[in-house]
């Protein structure tokens, strides 16, 4: 199993064309869950779920799609809700509703405590670094996966408005790196964490031999830097139109984890030929989320057809 670990909120997309709101579950761990389950993997997600009827969309989202919830018990906490408005590219920005909602009951219900025994690999990231209060619970149960032999893989995911200080938050993201055996972040994380950095120098710095990093660039495809020190430039998957980009790059780590995974790669050195391989299969998934509204990973007979 495949535990993607962190938040589980609700979606409050602003529609120009109607006075009425639409909502959709989301959260970026709770997106990468997802996705892992329709593109073939036995996936959990770990995150408190609230017992509102916002939570009953997301506890019956991640049913419909095969997902385990590993906090079984619902909580009382309310749901956190994320505004969503899009510009005319498709590209997304946020408004969060975030107090003391269900996905930050960590006090009540440890992770760690949560966590599968029988679990290959963990993902983690966005909101789970966002506050110094919860990050050590969530550490403690990054620090037991990784005890037990998980592969670990992390996104930042940035979502500056929920951060508490940033440079507190770039101390607990150095930690954060040290545990990860793959790291994909996007250029606009980078651009956001070192204002003026140019993304593929900077990411470069976060290297050391043991982990594979991944910088995904939009319409300019990504890059990928193994661990015996070759890069290659990808380029980008065009195929139909983009409706909007929401969740394309927790699309694009969860086809990482699945082709990892199903070629028995996970904490395995990349060449480079395997490398490209990954690379693709990514970019196809994270296009087809792009091309409807919303975050909509492809089921695996889809992306399939694609490649």
């Amino acid at each position: 199993m495949i535990v993607s670990l962190g938040e589980a909120l609700i979606d409050r997309v602003q529609d120009p064309q109607s006075a009425t709101d639409q909502i959709r579950v989301g959260g970026s761990p709770f997106n990468v869950a997802i996705a892992l389950s329709r593109l073939g993997l036995k996936a959990g997600l770990l995150c408190p779920i609230s017992q509102d009827p916002y939570g009953q969309l997301l506890a019956e989202a991640l049913e419909e799609n095969g997902v385990l919830r590993c906090v079984e018990e619902r909580v009382t906490a309310p749901t956190a809700v994320a505004e969503v408005s899009t510009d005319s590219k498709g590209h997304p920005s946020y408004r969060f509703f975030r107090g003391e909602t269900a996905d930050r009951d960590v006090q009540q219900n440890p992770p760690k405590q949560s966590l599968p025994i029988n679990i290959k690999a963990l993902h983690f990231g966005s909101l789970v670094l966002a506050q110094e209060a919860d990050w050590p619970l969530w550490r403690e149960a990054i620090n037991t996966a990784r005890s037990r032999g998980a592969f670990i893989a992390f996104d930042p995911n940035l979502r500056v408005p929920l951060i508490d200080d940033m440079d507190h938050y770039r101390l607990r993201l150095e930690e954060a790196l040290s545990f990860a055996d793959l790291i994909k972040a996007s250029d606009e994380d980078l651009a956001l964490l070192y204002p003026g950095c140019v993304p593929a120098s900077e990411i470069q710095k976060w290297r050391d031999g043991e982990r594979t990093i991944v910088l995904t660039e939009g319409s300019r495809g990504a890059q990928i830097w193994l661990q015996n020190g070759s890069h290659i430039q990808c380029p980008p998957n065009h195929t139909g139109p983009i409706v909007d980009t929401v969740g394309a790059g927790d699309t694009f780590q969860a086809a990482l984890l699945v082709w990892l995974y199903e070629h028995r790669l996970l904490g395995a050195p990349l060449n480079e030929t395997q490398a490209r391989q990954m690379m693709a299969f990514a970019n196809a998934a994270a296009r087809l989320n792009c091309e409807r509204p919303g975050c909509q990973p492809p089921m695996r007979e889809e992306l399939a057809l694609r490649l």
